[in-house]
């Protein structure tokens, strides 16, 4: 019995040592190996992500740009401030193109929307009436945006001249408002 007591300490020994090693050593390691195949994975995600993304930077680069120009293009539209000195340049050239004269120009009060104002003139011209006609057409036609409202004429006593009268409403830009935030009245 000697040696078959010899072999099953052995054996004991050999299935406690591998029980140990197993729980002691195995299962950490093999935690540790789980979370570093996580780890692995998830950076792999995120570098798949990055890629993609790098990968589409010329095509939103040329989307920004796009929408750069239109953005500077609709600021030239609805600028940001009343300007009334270049707004009124832009009109007297308007009126000087056409033949037409200036007789009074009166500037109204700021009317705040949703994320615009509205700037009102009221102008008074002189011309014949075809050189009118041309003027609100050049108006329309700016850059700009000025609506031409309230059209009064008047023959003079020549018949050949008329005196008009309108309201030339400009536009700007307001910023953006949250909603249900109402703008100040007369603001600016």
């Amino acid at each position: 019995m000697k040696g078959i007591g010899k072999i099953l300490i052995f054996l004991g020994v050999a299935i406690v040592l591998v029980v140990l090693y197993y729980f002691l050593i195995h299962t950490k390691t093999s935690k540790e190996i789980e979370t570093l195949r996580d780890t692995y994975s998830s950076a792999s995600d995120s570098l798949i992500k990055a890629q993609q993304i790098a990968n589409r930077l010329p095509e939103t680069q040329r989307e920004y740009d796009f929408l750069k120009k239109q953005w500077e293009h609709a600021q030239g539209m609805l600028p940001v401030k009343k300007e009334t000195e270049q707004l009124l340049s832009i009109i007297s050239k308007a009126a000087t193109e056409n033949n037409v004269k200036i007789t009074a120009f009166k500037p109204g009060k700021l009317t705040a929307k949703a994320n615009f104002e509205e700037y009102p003139l009221t102008i008074t011209i002189l011309g014949k009436y075809h050189n009118v006609g041309k003027f609100f057409s050049d108006i329309g036609n700016l850059k700009r945006i000025i609506r031409i409202a309230n059209i009064k004429m008047v023959n003079k006593k020549d018949k050949e001249t008329m005196e008009t009268t309108f309201t030339a409403t400009s536009y700007l830009y307001a910023g953006l408002r949250p909603e249900g935030k109402k703008p100040k009245k007369g603001a600016k």
